[in-house]
């Protein structure tokens, strides 16, 4: 089964719309958070989205191209491993790079010691990577700290 991006869009923002509406949102926008896939997704989300105003990606993947960065709205935090199987530090730093030169506002993180899904933790045969608890604790404390800044109220 294909993804399709115009129906991928389509959710994300029909997501960050209905969010944005719910009274018990407060602050300048929806933040986006994604992992593998969905960091990809996420990145997309806050180049398309008009209420996307901040994507937080974990091991950035998107097969399906990359998005206009130009038109993001809203910085972007991304967290990767040294040892990531699928993206390399040298592809997370030429991905912050270009982010940077279409007038985006990007913070990369690289893990020492790190896989691809480093932050899952679940126990099964068949997952990619490895969890690394500190590598997971590190950056969930960034994700929250990076949303709580980027869609604080009146910012």
């Amino acid at each position: 089964m294909a993804l399709s991006m115009d129906r991928a869009e389509q959710d994300m923002c029909g997501a960050a719309h209905f969010l944005s509406a719910h009274e018990g949102v407060e602050g300048s926008g929806i933040g986006s958070v994604g992992f593998c896939l969905g960091g990809g997704l996420s990145v997309w989300a806050a180049t398309t989205c008009p209420e996307v105003t901040a994507a937080v990606s974990y091991y950035y993947v998107l097969p399906h191209g990359k998005p206009d960065f130009a038109k993001l709205k809203g910085p972007v935090l991304g967290h990767f491993g040294d040892i990531d199987e699928f993206i390399a530090p040298e592809q997370a730093r030429e991905l912050e790079g270009e982010i940077k030169d279409a007038g985006g506002e990007a913070t990369f993180n690289v893990y020492e010691g790190a896989t691809h899904a480093f932050f899952n933790d679940l126990d099964r045969p068949e997952r990619v990577g490895v969890h690394h608890p500190d590598a997971a604790q590190l950056s969930w404390g960034r994700t929250i700290s990076f949303l709580r800044e980027a869609l604080a109220p009146g910012g």
